[in-house]
């Protein structure tokens, strides 16, 4: 399936079964675009517009509103912009502590926690938690500040996936028991990794994409908590970073994202790639 336009840099959010994709990099600008996809009929349509156009943001759905967190243009913001799942006004529902883009957020049933990302000059590291994207409370400090990060929450620990630390591209895997606040390096991923995507499928962890800060990366792994092991279980059609990634019933949806030619020339992606356990 294609988007309308190439789009990288998005929030890419489960609607009952549609997509929803909220604001992004178009190639050229920093997009407001609200999109409504059906991937079942192939339609798509922009049912709002961000109050305030964002990439390198973060979302989740909290409370039957869509909550798109953070992000910038020339800088960084502090907003939290939400709009019902069906589309319709946008509102800013509350602000960060501090200005952050380039950052991560993984939801659990309930809560949402904002991991990573930078105020435009300074790595943050704390992780920030929020029910309603109204209010935000630190509830951990990441081991590593990493900017680009990709992480999941698995029942009360928080999976932290890579990122960049000072400018590096790291293969740190951080653990961060949310019940108690502790961080922890608690592995290493097979190679460094960051501007990749992580999500959660009937309970298996894929990490997917991203760049070691040389090529783009199309390595699908899935991770296990339990030995803190990485195996390789697949490859996105294109080698991609800085996706999207949303879970409907049916799987997992990839959603745009950067790739380079043979001559290292970036572009922005317009498909939508639907991923699936194989069992």
């Amino acid at each position: 399936m294609k988007l309308p336009t190439p789009v990288s840099r998005l929030v890419a959010l489960g609607a009952g079964d549609q997509l929803l994709l909220l604001g992004g990099f178009d190639s050229s600008t920093t997009t407001a675009n609200v999109l409504l996809v059906s991937p079942g009929t192939g339609t798509v349509s922009v049912v709002a517009h961000l109050a305030q156009a964002t990439h390198d943001a973060g979302g989740a759905v909290l409370g039957g509103r869509a909550v798109v967190i953070g992000g910038g243009i020339a800088a960084s913001t502090t907003d939290a912009q939400a709009v019902a799942v069906s589309g319709g006004a946008v509102a800013i529902s509350g602000h960060l502590p501090q200005p952050r883009s380039d950052l991560a957020v993984a939801a659990g049933p309930t809560t949402a926690y904002v991991v990573g990302g930078y105020t435009g000059s300074t790595e943050l590291p704390d992780v920030l938690a929020t029910t309603d994207g109204a209010s935000f409370r630190v509830v951990a400090h990441l081991s590593e500040t990493v900017r680009y990060p990709a992480a999941v929450v698995a029942g009360s620990v928080l999976w932290v996936f890579g990122g960049e630390h000072q400018g590096a591209v790291t293969d740190d895997i951080q653990r961060i028991d949310l019940t108690t606040g502790a961080a922890s390096i608690a592995g290493h991923l097979p190679a460094r990794l960051s501007h990749a995507a992580a999500t959660v499928i009937d309970g298996t962890i894929l990490l997917m994409g991203g760049t070691d800060g040389r090529a783009h990366q199309g390595t699908v792994y899935r991770f296990d908590p339990a030995t803190i092991s990485v195996v390789s279980v697949g490859a996105l059609p294109t080698p991609t970073s800085d996706m999207a990634v949303a879970v409907l019933a049916d799987g997992a949806y990839v959603v745009g994202g950067e790739t380079a030619d043979a001559q290292g020339k970036v572009t922005t992606l317009d498909t939508i790639v639907r991923l699936q356990l194989s069992h």
